[in-house]
């Protein structure tokens, strides 16, 4: 294979992996809905929250709380205070959206993600809001992906009823 055949080739697959982690939807991050749902729900209005949940994401690879309880249908805005000086993210889903996305993670390095719809971003010192209705009940997790925080264990759960 030729270098410049190569180049093209690596040049492709970087373009692909860091367009899969964006997205051009738009997040419920800044208050919008947008019309892309997932198994256990979907981006909501911040304006249609039941209630808001404050959680806060710590340097020592944890979450407080790292438990919460809600019913089907409700909408919940998570107010999320990165009170560390690391950068975190907060990202929704069940395991093995959970795994996908530290797997996407991986191949971007040092690369901090776009919002997705069940993701957010959350700068040392800043609060990102994150309002998602359920739609199923069962287990869904919240992690942060940031290099090497999900390993260690920065992980929470929710359990819709």
């Amino acid at each position: 294979m030729s270098v410049f055949r190569l180049v093209v080739l690596t040049i492709a697959a970087a373009s692909l992996a860091i367009a899969g982690c964006s997205s051009d939807k738009g997040s419920s991050g800044d208050g919008g809905s947008t019309s892309e749902s997932f198994d256990f729900g979907q981006p909501a209005d911040v304006a249609d929250a039941d209630r808001t949940i404050e959680i806060a994401a710590k340097d020592d690879f944890s979450f407080d709380p790292d438990a919460v309880e809600m019913e089907v249908g409700e909408v919940v805005t998570f107010s999320v205070t990165n009170s560390g000086k690391l950068p975190h993210e907060f990202t929704l889903g069940p395991g093995d959206v959970q795994l996908e996305h530290e797997e996407e993670m991986a191949e971007m390095g040092d690369m901090e993600m776009d919002d997705e719809p069940n993701a957010i971003s959350v700068p040392a010192g800043e609060t990102v809001d994150l309002t998602w209705e359920f739609t199923e009940a069962g287990s869904v997790l919240y992690g942060c992906h940031t290099q090497g925080h999900y390993d260690a264990g920065m992980v929470g759960s929710i359990d819709v009823v």
